[in-house]
């Protein structure tokens, strides 16, 4: 079964949770590139991978967050974009070979576009056509746009993914509470999210990270999101707002409280998993609670 007819099915899919948060357990520092571990530590990336697999991941994001020229250049790797991909699709989908799906994972590019930045639309577009197409090559079932903030770079990359091929598309962007309801960090409200997935072309929109903590929270994002497009929805939340403690990041969120945290919503979504400080036993513990039968 393709990812595509996975996700026009009924039943809840489940996703992975942190990457990041993981990696940094396994020996990952502070202002280390975990995008280059594909290459130099591929046999920890497939741990990840691996441990989220058998908790009962269906679907896991490869270590390509920042594999686009704009965040490799922050660690003087501009120029290994393809090798770095690719390499991460690899791992991934030799882990879930038979056992489910890929999603390519790239986030923002950490730059403003034009005219409120010095990023160029096509400068964005070429770079994007290198980190998508070696995702796709690498073995990768579909791009995950994800932890987005801006409108207009979500439009960019969703015509770089129909330009490349993607047979299925994803889009999810990082959503705080404000009074007049959850907004992205450039002020992107849900439902211009969810009409810019549809126009653009993907198949399944919804949020991940954020300061969202609350079922509440949660509901009345994808409400709006459901009002504005016909799409599955996607939901993978931190585990918890992260405290600061000795110059560590710390979540507070265990499996259990994340359950309840999503609880409310987990009949709304197609595609449910976590984010920063979530990990396997988190995914574990909402198949064990949301999956098939219960």
């Amino acid at each position: 079964m393709t990812l595509r007819e996975a996700i026009q099915q009924e039943g809840l899919l489940f996703s992975d949770g942190g990457l990041g948060t993981e990696l940094q357990k396994l020996g990952l520092a502070g202002g280390e590139c975990g995008d280059l571990w594909n290459v130099t530590h591929p046999e920890r990336v497939a741990d990840v991978h691996t441990r989220y697999r058998d908790a009962g991941s269906q679907l896991i994001a490869t270590n390509t967050f920042s594999t686009s020229r704009y965040g490799l250049a922050k660690y003087g790797l501009e120029g290994r974009e393809a090798e770095i991909a690719r390499a991460g699709a690899r791992i991934a989908a030799e882990v879930m070979k038979g056992r489910g799906w890929v999603a390519g994972s790239v986030g923002p590019c950490g730059e403003m576009l034009e005219p409120l930045g010095a990023v160029k639309e096509e400068e964005l577009k070429a770079t994007l056509r290198v980190q998508m197409s070696a995702l796709l090559e690498g073995g990768a079932d579909a791009i995950l746009l994800e932890t987005m903030s801006a409108l207009d770079e979500i439009r960019v990359a969703l015509e770089v993914a129909q330009e490349v091929g993607a047979p299925v598309v994803m889009v999810t962007a990082a959503f705080d509470p404000t009074r007049n309801g959850p907004r992205t960090m450039m002020g992107m409200r849900a439902e211009q999210l969810a009409k810019a997935a549809a126009e653009g072309g993907a198949q399944v929109v919804g949020a991940n990270c954020g300061r969202l903590a609350e079922g509440s929270d949660f509901a009345a994002l994808l409400e709006r999101m459901h009002a504005a497009a016909d799409l599955p929805l996607m939901l993978q939340p931190n585990a918890g707002r992260p405290d600061l403690k000795d110059s560590t990041v710390v979540y507070h969120c265990t499996p259990d409280v994340m359950v309840g945290m999503v609880a409310a919503v987990a009949k709304q979504v197609k595609i449910l998993g976590g984010c920063c400080g979530s990990t396997p036993a988190h995914i574990q513990a909402m198949k064990a609670r949301f999956g098939a039968g219960k």
